[in-house]
């Protein structure tokens, strides 16, 4: 929704104050209302409350049943009580939706408009010629009918236009305004009964109508809450299944978040994980009116501010609005929050993790929805858990346990995942670097194997530290390593090998040599041997990619004295 000016702010509180007084004013002089007694207005006023606080709510949209006891008003005490009665009306109403001081303005605007839309209405009723005291039953009823939707059909249509004007997205015809004009219309045969009934047994017609209604309204409200229950129970279970597939956890993450979306208004989310480090909550993820955003806020200590006291007690919290929690909170808290909620996130009875949310609305949380996200948050915590199992086991299958490179089975996909790319034009050039270290066998032989494996860690940190994210780096088998580099040329690559052959000869590697009480630290110089080859220039087969590089490291390097550079050339 675009943001109303603070020029367009004045304009509707002016507008307003020209409205408000002059309406009244001049329909008092025309229609002065005839009460006989005090208290029948009270009973009208104490109802219309009752029903704007007992809303019939469907598909989490709020709809307020009022304009029938208008109407009887208007019917029974004519245009100027009939306004009075639905400015008192407004300010529950508003206080209802969760007006704020930022959004004040409504008031003016819904006053005006409905002042405008009475006027308007009572206008074509008036030049009907009705007349509640002389004309028949159907008389009354079409005139009353007439009244009505007259009013809410302009109600509607100076919304709509002020949206419009504001650049809103607001669908003249929607299936919640729909629905709600419906209902109004249901509803206009209590606001004809309620007037006839007045006028027949006085103030305990307020009684008979306004109790049975009231009634139902707050039966319906125990029904649909429980229906929600039980219908979020059910999805809440679905998100489970849904979360427990997932085997990353970047996926697991943001499906968990999208799902709380779906349940609840989630402006702003934020999950802490608790076992990182003791003492304070490390931010994991950090979503903020729909963004992604990173995660460099400061970590919060256990026991400090909101999520920090959930961590400590291990409590679910919720606020309605940001009067009860600013006192509480400490550090960053999203602009424009309102509502938030906070729950402990458990594994095995243990936290692992806080999470909070929050909304720019005022009581956007349903008081069962903490228990929904108690239990989503369990379903949560095993999914990341798996992910995180699933990962491991990923990097075990995927890397060499010795130097913690990739194995020889990942590289060889990941070669004949980028030659394909390479084929289909993703890519221009592929290139190669087979590496073997000189004379390795003596190493072993005189050193042991131990510091053989000393040395093969020492020349695997030597080639990360070269490589960096210039490819895929791996253990090709016992003293023999791999580089794949994506869109690198055959004279990149011999750069690169260059660069390797001649750090490893300057480089002193240090191992651990002897038994017990007599070991000692030795130092041993190395070469290698490099072998380089690319495509689509020497071949247009991944395998032999691979086999050319291979051959060039034997014949041009190994075979013509070791310890230098050679590239495959038909």
């Amino acid at each position: 929704m675009a943001e109303v000016t603070i020029k367009t702010k004045w304009v509707l509180w002016t507008a307003w104050l020209i409205i408000f007084p002059t309406g009244l004013y001049y329909s008092y002089q025309f229609d002065p209302p005839a009460v006989s007694s005090v208290w029948i207005p009270v009973c009208f006023i104490l109802l219309g409350i009752i029903i704007i606080c007992l809303p019939f709510e469907v598909d989490n949209s709020s709809i307020f049943i009022i304009h029938w006891v208008n109407l009887a008003a208007f019917l029974s005490f004519g245009l100027f009580f009939e306004m009075v009665l639905m400015q008192i009306f407004l300010i529950p109403l508003l206080i209802r939706l969760d007006i704020t001081r930022k959004t004040l303005y409504r008031y003016a605007l819904y006053s005006s408009v409905f002042l405008i839309s009475s006027v308007c209405a009572a206008a074509i009723y008036y030049s009907f010629n009705f007349s509640v005291t002389e004309d028949s039953l159907l008389t009354v009823t079409v005139g009353g009918s007439l009244y009505l939707l007259i009013l809410v059909a302009l109600n509607h249509i100076y919304l709509y236009g002020f949206n419009r004007l504001m650049n809103n997205e607001y669908p003249f015809f929607s299936n919640d305004a729909l629905l709600d004009r419906i209902i109004t219309l249901l509803s206009m045969p209590y606001g004809l009964a309620l007037y006839f009934l007045l006028d027949q047994i006085g103030i305990a017609a307020v009684i008979y109508l306004g109790l049975p209604y009231i009634a139902l309204a707050a039966v319906l409200k125990l029904y649909n809450s429980s229906k929600q229950l039980k219908n979020d129970l059910v999805r809440a279970g679905e998100i489970g299944h849904q979360l427990a597939a997932k085997l990353k956890i970047e996926e697991v993450l943001d499906l968990f978040i999208n799902k709380l979306s779906v349940l609840m208004p989630v402006d702003c989310a934020y999950i802490l994980d608790t076992e990182i480090n003791e003492d304070y909550l490390i931010l994991l993820r950090r979503i903020e009116n729909g963004e992604l955003k990173s995660n460099n806020l400061t970590p919060v200590r256990k026991g400090e501010g909101i999520t920090g006291k959930v961590w400590r007690t291990g409590e679910s919290v919720l606020f309605n609005s940001k009067i009860e929690w600013t006192e509480e909170a400490e550090g960053y808290m999203p602009d424009g929050a309102e509502s938030l909620l906070s729950v402990p996130i458990k594994r095995d009875k243990k936290m692992v993790a806080v999470l909070l949310v929050a909304s720019g609305k005022k009581h956007a949380y349903r008081s069962h929805i903490v228990q929904i996200v108690e239990l989503l948050s369990s379903y949560f915590a095993v999914a990341i858990e798996n992910a995180r199992n699933h990962q491991r086991a990923i990097v075990k299958s995927e890397r060499c346990g010795l130097t913690g490179l990739y194995n020889y089975r990942y590289f060889d996909e990941q070669l004949h995942i980028e030659f394909d790319r390479m084929m289909n034009g993703h890519l221009r050039q592929l290139s190669l670097i087979l590496i073997d270290i000189d004379h390795f066998k003596q190493v072993n032989d005189t050193f042991g194997h131990q510091s053989g494996n000393d040395l093969l860690q020492s020349m695997a940190g030597l080639l990360v530290d070269i490589a960096g994210d210039k490819g895929v780096l791996a253990r090709y088998g016992g003293e023999e390593f791999v580089l794949m580099m994506g869109n690198t040329s055959k004279e990149e690559a011999l750069t690169v090998a260059e660069i390797i052959r001649t750090k490893v000869e300057d480089t002193s590697f240090k191992t651990h040599y002897g038994l017990n009480h007599n070991a000692r630290d030795i130092e041993i110089d190395m070469t290698v041997s490099i072998g380089v080859s690319s495509a689509p220039e020497d071949t247009d087969s991944a395998i032999n990619l691979l086999r050319n590089a291979d051959r060039a490291l034997f014949t041009g390097a190994k075979q013509k004295g070791r310890n230098r550079v050679a590239e495959f050339s038909n």
